[in-house]
């Protein structure tokens, strides 16, 4: 479960990377929506995060002030099923408006929605069109001159794939560009699409069945370069990339279950292309850099059989990194190094600063008798919340332990008649951060 496993060494880059977040992390959690919905995060060049979510059919966009978090209603009711919405991305501009992309689970319709002087504005980006065509997910980002940027793929039923970008015009009118024709790559799954900023020109990195590309304009036309080709496995879910220089950073996530494995990749492409594992079971939720290095976060799940539960997972590609409470939604940097960090809670969307990467280490131990042991690495003083989560039912808080010398602690539970999981979770009086450790094997 929390293995760090890296297969190529990746060379070291005297990179910079800057962004900004001119307020200091508070101590604690701040709660900025009791919805439990999708959500995207941001920081803009003001130094204010900005998360985006949808509650219902309804698109949200919160943004961090001194008095606490200020919500926006981006869209009533978008023309979506409110049980079938991702939200894709934010980015902020220079002037501080905001752009969020959304999109139906069924690989229907993507809509862009801007902040524009006269309100929300919200256009639709692409539809899938044709019976059997499904559009892959969609990536965000800003151009040299801070407007919105939109890639995506669609796939036809004779497997036939279709790159695309998507600008906005003068107007608000938005214009797309083809990437790719005659349907190539062709590919089993709708493809994965992302717009990176490389030395001021708009790249696109495409991920399809075990494969990736990254895309850049010559001309008139675009080239092509692989990025990773693997021979087993199939790509899952988004993609997302970020670039310093001419180098450029990718997070995939490729599926193996002959292997039993969800591996989360990251790629660096600069003259060559190397690739690393940062985790075995998990799905990338988010890619960010740290003084030019990669930080990836990504979500975990444990599967008890018809039932799921997951731990939210944060690393560099080094491994060192940690494990915190319910599923992480965002993860971005900003300046000073700050991690600003979004997580999904048995409270709702909760936003937290770190000033370096969350690294703490809790560990749990759970035996068929019900007894519990752990640590908290480095940690002699403070308490341990533990819970008892099982299928269809809310986690039960069984026992608030305190530490002991070397971080150590106990308790115990009935012991378990059905396939149970337990989870030990250590709030970091600093940062409020809900360090934590999700058994994998059921007891019971």
């Amino acid at each position: 479960m929390h293995e760090n496993r890296r297969y190529v060494k990746l060379s070291c880059f005297g990179l910079c990377f800057a962004s900004a977040l001119l307020c200091a992390p508070a101590a604690g959690a701040e709660l900025l929506s009791s919805a439990r919905a999708p959500a995207a995060l941001a920081v803009g060049r003001d130094g204010a995060p900005r998360v985006a979510y949808a509650a219902g059919c309804a698109l949200h966009v919160a943004v961090r002030a001194s008095a606490g978090w200020q919500d926006q209603t981006a869209a009533r009711c978008l023309p979506l099923a409110p049980n079938a919405i991702d939200v894709d991305g934010i980015v902020v501009d220079p002037h501080g408006s905001s752009s969020v992309l959304v999109q139906d689970e069924t690989g229907a319709v993507i809509l862009l929605a801007r902040q524009t002087a006269a309100g929300w504005r919200l256009g639709v980006v692409a539809r899938a069109g044709t019976a059997g065509s499904i559009l892959g997910r969609a990536g965000l980002t800003l151009d040299a001159q801070g407007s919105p940027v939109v890639a995506y793929a669609v796939r036809n039923a004779r497997r036939a794939t279709f790159l695309r970008l998507v600008r906005v015009a003068r107007g608000g009118r938005l214009v797309t560009t083809r990437i790719t024709r005659g349907g190539f790559p062709p590919s089993l799954v709708p493809p994965a699409a992302a717009p990176v900023l490389v030395r001021g020109r708009i790249h696109v990195v495409e991920v399809f069945d075990s494969e990736g590309i990254e895309w850049e304009p010559v001309g008139r036309t675009w080239s092509g370069q692989y990025l990773f080709a693997n021979i087993d496995g199939i790509n899952s879910g988004p993609v997302f990339a970020t670039a310093v220089g001419g180098a450029t950073w990718t997070a995939s996530t490729l599926l193996e279950p002959q292997f039993g494995e969800s591996d989360v990749l990251v790629t660096l492409r600069n003259e060559t292309e190397d690739t690393s594992t940062v985790f075995t079971h998990a799905q990338v939720s988010a890619l960010t850099l740290a003084g030019g290095r990669p930080e990836v976060a990504a979500n975990e799940e444990v599967d008890v059989s018809d039932w799921a539960d997951e731990a939210a997972l944060v690393s560099d590609t080094a491994g060192n990194g940690t494990e915190l409470d319910g599923t992480i939604e965002g993860y971005a940097t900003s300046n000073g190094g700050i991690r600003n960090v979004l997580l999904q809670t048995e409270r709702g969307l909760e936003w937290f600063g770190s000033p370096t990467l969350p690294s703490l280490h809790v560990t749990l131990e759970a035996d068929a008798s019900g007894r519990l042991s752990g640590t908290v690495s480095g940690v002699d003083e403070g308490r341990v919340d533990l819970y008892r989560e099982r299928p269809d039912a809310s986690p039960v808080l069984l026992a608030t332990p305190s530490l002991g010398a070397g971080g150590v602690f106990a308790a115990s539970d009935a012991a378990p008649t059905a396939p149970t999981l337990y989870r030990a979770v250590y709030r970091d009086p600093a940062t409020g951060l809900p360090y934590a450790y999700l058994t994998t094997r059921p007891v019971g």
